[in-house]
């Protein structure tokens, strides 16, 4: 029974002949705010309580409140009647504006709280509540990250553009202890328990698809079957004959009397099974063919008749059949037309307007949206209290669904039936599962038995790192034609392109301090044996301070590998086992001898002062640039010995069979001398041929260029080669290089 409220006094009762309205018609729709009109005779005890903007009016089948909104518009006529039009709560969000801002990195249900909270800080206490709470938010975005710009229009104008148009869904407003929610829902939320039916309850029946349209018969076309000809140069697919009596089609008897035979080709490239291929092609005769179309139905609602069968509601599914069409489906109910003092004129829309989106549309909003995510990569996403929030408005809205217990199995469902059931939960020995697909669907969200948690989100405080741990792996066919010139040994130098069966695995795997990210390839079946050993793999180690990342690959007695460390002072690099460590740090490219960190020697650096060289720890020197220290404008090439280098020296190896370099032109560091190597002078290890040129000012030992040189003359050798006499006190006097006079004894 019908009820109509003006804030809290009472304006329609049929139990009561004062409290009539003329003409009351209430229309609801998906993602609108609705309104309901009517006429009040000035007689009407509360006729003067109806007026404009601060009068709520509210209706109600039984207890449940069907529409709720304030008067926007009222006129009257020559005899006072006023005629009323309301809207829906909705339309609250009219009244609030959306300032100049820029939003980013929120998820939706954020951006949704931002805009309502904008909404609700300038429209409170003004006498009408027109606050609201964001309830359930099952809408996402991929990324979690929303990328808006607001500029000075309405909250409704805002929600439409920036959420229904860019990620689709419904918007439902919902009341629970005196709390206005507004819920944001990418599926429709409730399955209806009444079936409308052609020759029952369905009254009429008209819907938006041409005759061209129809199809009384399906031919149900799987997966190409490998390995076999029907006919020669045409592929052979997977048909239903042999499990539907040798026949590949199936039809509908009832929609064949009505319009003849109309077949259809309709294919499923993944379907291997023909039991499965089958099910696909009733499935589409009878439901998916109707996906497209928009109903118009004058149906009885048998909550009229029977109290307890459940009330229609917009934002419902509800089964659909009507046998001459050979229609049976579930379709939404996207409006409603309800007339209170008539309900045997109440009209359903069934199907909704979004799932006609032209291809231009699609492709805009695709657009609109791509350039959004681009604009700005994202720098944080902080969903775990929003995730609370949502997952108890989810709980606390479910107020409706069925619960069925088999031998085998626990069943929470949108229906009492199984069969026709699209949203369940199913509990049995091998695991908790959720499907949206039905029974026999697929069920994204699970936990078996064999310890696997199935979902596409994973929202908590906290999470023991050990458990959280992912591993898969499969078997594939790959040509390997990269071989490396060292196969040649193994493969009689004929491994150019090789076909192969190699097994990859792929892992991620967390620690108490690191996340290693893995993936492997390892052959595992060998033609003629002559592929002896075959493997390639990388990882990436994330740990607290640092990064390390690593490649390898094996083939035959081959191993190449690269390897990355990073961390915030210093890059790491190494390769194929025959490179020491490349190190960038502080500004420096060094290199040592040793790829383990706690051994590892420094061999040599460069940086802006030049290339300097280490042995053994010691720092020995540089070959850089420097300037003059008495005049800084004379720069210059230097070769520097540190004070723990003990020389610097030209050397060469002599012959190719040597085994040391020899040196030719040394200079020995201060107190570093040995042997005949004394220290502080420059050796020679070679002749030293002037060609023709001059050398200029040298220094003699014991003398100088103008002056005498002193020296001993042998008088007589022994028959062993040894001096028997000599003279001292010879003398050879020089002159700006020129032999002057000498003075020798004997």
């Amino acid at each position: 029974m019908y009820r109509v409220y003006c804030n809290n006094s009472p304006l329609y009762d049929l139990r009561d002949e004062d409290l009539v309205l003329i003409s009351p018609i209430v229309k609801i729709g998906e993602n609108t705010a609705g309104s309901f009109e009517f006429s009040i005779l000035p007689k009407h005890p509360h006729y003067e309580e109806v007026n404009e903007l601060t009068s709520v009016i509210t209706a109600y089948d039984g207890d449940e409140e069907i529409f709720c909104g304030r008067v926007v518009e009222i006129t009257k006529d020559l005899y006072n009647r006023k005629k009323v039009i309301c809207e829906g709560e909705l339309a609250y969000f009219n009244d609030s504006i959306q300032r100049p801002a820029r939003y980013q990195g929120l998820t939706v249900r954020g951006y949704l709280e931002t805009l309502v909270n904008i909404h609700n800080q300038q429209v409170k206490n003004q006498g009408i509540d027109k606050t609201f709470k964001v309830g359930a938010v099952t809408v996402q975005d991929k990324n979690d990250y929303v990328y808006k710009y607001t500029n000075w229009e309405s909250t409704l104008e805002v929600i439409k553009t920036d959420l229904l148009k860019t990620y689709g869904g419904y918007l439902r407003i919902r009341k629970e202890n005196g709390v206005r929610y507004l819920d944001y829902l990418a599926d429709y939320p409730n399955t209806n328990t009444q079936v409308i039916e052609f020759g029952s309850n369905l009254l009429d029946f008209t819907h938006d698809m041409v005759a061209s349209d129809i199809v009384t018969a399906v031919i149900p076309i799987g997966a190409r079957l490998e390995d076999v000809t029907e006919i020669e140069g045409l592929d052979a697919y997977l048909t239903i004959k042999d499990v539907n009596g040798g026949v590949d089609y199936v039809y509908s008897q009832e929609a064949v009397k009505s319009y003849g035979w109309i077949f259809k080709t309709v294919k499923w490239d993944d379907v291997h099974v023909a039991d499965n291929l089958l099910k696909k092609g009733k499935e589409y005769l009878s439901d998916i063919q109707f996906a497209q179309i928009i109903l118009t139905v004058s149906a009885v609602d048998l909550h009229m008749l029977h109290v307890d069968m459940e009330r229609i509601k917009v934002l419902d599914r509800i089964r659909v059949t009507s046998t001459p069409n050979g229609l049976d489906r579930f379709f939404p109910v996207s409006e409603m037309t309800i007339y209170l003092d008539k309900p045997s004129n109440n009209k359903l829309t069934l199907g909704t307007s979004y799932s006609k989106n032209s291809l231009s549309t699609k492709t805009e909003s695709n657009i609109t949206l791509i350039k959004d995510k681009i604009e700005e990569l994202p720098k944080k996403s902080e969903i775990l209290e929003e995730a609370k929030e949502n997952a108890s408005q989810l709980i606390h809205s479910a107020t409706n669904g069925h619960v069925v217990t088999t031998a085998d199995e626990q069943l929470i469902m949108d229906t009492a039936d199984k069969k026709t059931a699209r949203k369940l939960w199913r509990w049995n020995l091998n695991g908790l599962g959720y499907s949206k697909t039905g029974y026999n669907g697929t069920y994204e969200t699970a936990i078996t038995m064999d310890g696997q948690i199935v979902g596409e989100r994973l929202v908590g405080g906290s999470v023991d790192a050990s458990k959280l741990s992912v591993s898969y792996k499969s078997s594939v066919e790959k040509q390997i034609s990269d071989a490396i010139s060292d196969s040649n040994d193994y493969t009689d130098g004929q491994l150019k392109s090789y076909w192969t069966r190699v097994e990859v695995e792929t892992a991620i795997k967390n620690t108490k301090d690191a996340v290693l990210i893995s993936a492997k390839e390892t052959a595992t079946s060998y033609t003629d044996d002559k592929l002896k050993s075959y493997s390639t793999s990388a990882q990436i180690k994330v740990k607290t301070d640092s990064i390390e990342s690593e490649v390898k690959k094996k083939l035959n007695s081959s191993d190449l590998s690269t390897k990355i460390q990073q961390n915030a002072s210093a890059v790491k690099i190494a390769w194929n086992n025959i490179s020491k460590y490349i190190q960038f740090e502080s500004g420096e490219l060094r290199i040592y001898d040793s790829a383990v960190s706690s051994s590892q020697k420094l061999v040599s650096k460069f940086n802006y002062n030049g290339c300097h060289f280490y042995r053994n720890d010691y720092y020995v020197g540089k070959i850089g640039t420097n300037e003059l220290q008495s005049d800084s404008s004379k720069k210059g090439l230097n070769f520097d010995l540190e004070s723990n280098g003990a020389y610097m020296t030209w050397a060469s190896k002599d012959s190719s069979s040597a085994n040391v370099y020899t040196m030719k032109w040394t200079y020995v560091q201060k107190n570093k001398g040995w042997g005949n190597y004394t220290s502080g002078e420059l050796h020679a290890g070679c002749n030293i041929n002037m060609h023709g040129w001059t050398l200029k000012n040298p220094s003699f030992e014991g003398g100088g260029i103008n002056g005498t040189l002193k020296f001993v003359q042998v008088l007589k050798m022994s028959s062993d080669g040894t001096v028997a006499s000599w003279s001292n006190g010879c003398k050879m006097q020089f002159k700006n290089g020129i032999l002057i006079s000498g003075t020798w004894n004997g």
